[in-house]
């Protein structure tokens, strides 16, 4: 199979870009609460996916899909999901240090 025919046939959907930009903004109400969450959320999910993988030997990943480990497209398909987790952890973890940012701002304004 050419790189480009393996490279189509793994399913991209924009549920994983939605799933950053949701969790982006979704779960942080406080700031510090916020990198609490981001932290937390991403090592529940590394946890599960690892303990999957020595259980099965394979991955259900949140969109719902199974992944084989032993083709090389489901190695493929489990890199981009550990990426997009922790793109995920380190969008939400900058917008919470962002927050904390300019709350220290305005109570230095006062």
């Amino acid at each position: 199979m050419a790189e480009g025919d393996l490279l189509s046939s793994l399913p991209f959907g924009r549920t994983q870009i939605e799933q950053v930009n949701r969790n982006k903004v979704f779960f942080i109400y406080d700031f510090a609460f916020g990198e609490f969450q981001a932290q937390d959320n991403f090592f529940e999910e590394l946890s599960r996916v690892q303990s999957s993988i020595i259980n099965k030997g394979t991955v259900t990943l949140n969109t719902g899909e199974e992944v084989d480990l032993d083709s090389n497209g489901g190695l493929l398909a489990l890199q981009i999901y550990t990426e997009t987790l922790e793109s995920t952890k380190d969008s939400m973890l900058g917008l919470a240090k962002l927050g904390l940012k300019n709350e220290q701002k305005l109570w230095t304004l006062q």
